[in-house]
């Protein structure tokens, strides 16, 4: 199987661009406002209240939600996953046929089933890190249910809060429940990496143009979306009403 150059350049270009970006968010986060960063200070403010006024339905409700939202994508990676061995597996001269179209760059079946691979990889990494993040809030769920009581059980026994409250370090359950967001955030960063993969199947350049693409599309929303702001401009005006 012959290797055209330029689609060495594109699988070298797809992991330095998300490499890169992962570790570029990871630590520009610490120094500026972002979904990440935002969310995280969100996430304290809401330990520090359930450990104030302790938990209610509607807390519960909301951490089951952010559950039932990860196993979704979980679900939906495995299907994904069925589907692509699927085809690796059955893949024929019928299939490769598809790059007999004028705006398809000729491809031999080995060089579609490598395609199908880097996919494979893609949503397998996607699997495991939905997986991980669903073990996290249950974890959460766990470390929650034995820390904090319920509302009417604060409102009966004022003193009890106090004492109770002092066994837990309130700081580390929300980093408990940022890692579990964060590995959430990872899962869907591969489907947007995955989506731009795909058009590697027309042709290695525009490949690279999809990267480069999804890229900005993911800088722009964690860091400069209108959510964002209003998120800050949120927290902002919390701090002024408190003040």
């Amino acid at each position: 199987m012959e290797f055209n150059p330029l689609d060495i350049i594109s699988v070298i270009f797809f992991f330095i661009s998300w490499i890169s970006y992962t570790v570029y968010t990871r630590r520009v986060a610490k120094k500026r406002d972002s979904l990440s960063s935002v969310l995280y200070r969100f996430r304290k403010e809401w330990v520090q209240k359930l450990s104030e006024n302790g938990m209610s339905e509607v807390d519960a409700e909301m951490l089951a939600t952010l559950e039932r939202q990860v196993s979704f994508f979980a679900s939906t990676s495995l299907l994904i996953l069925a589907t692509l061995v699927t085809v690796l597996g059955t893949s024929s001269d019928a299939f490769v046929n598809i790059s007999s179209s004028s705006f398809i760059v000729n491809a031999s079946k080995e060089m579609i089933q490598l395609k199908l691979l880097l996919l494979i990889f893609i949503f397998t990494y996607a699997f495991f890190t939905f997986t991980w993040s669903i073990r996290q809030y249950g974890f959460c769920f766990t470390i929650f249910g034995s820390t904090f009581r319920t509302v009417k059980y604060y409102q009966d026994h004022d003193n009890a809060k106090r004492v109770h409250n002092e066994q837990r370090d309130l700081v580390h359950l929300a980093k408990l429940l940022d890692r579990a967001g964060h590995s959430y955030n990872y899962g869907l960063r591969a489907y947007y990496f995955a989506l731009a993969a795909m058009t590697w199947f027309i042709h290695p350049a525009f490949f690279i143009f999809s990267l480069a693409l999804t890229v900005i599309v993911l800088y722009r929303r964690e860091f400069k979306s209108s959510a964002l702001q209003a998120m800050v401009d949120s927290r902002r005006a919390i701090k002024t009403t408190e003040q």
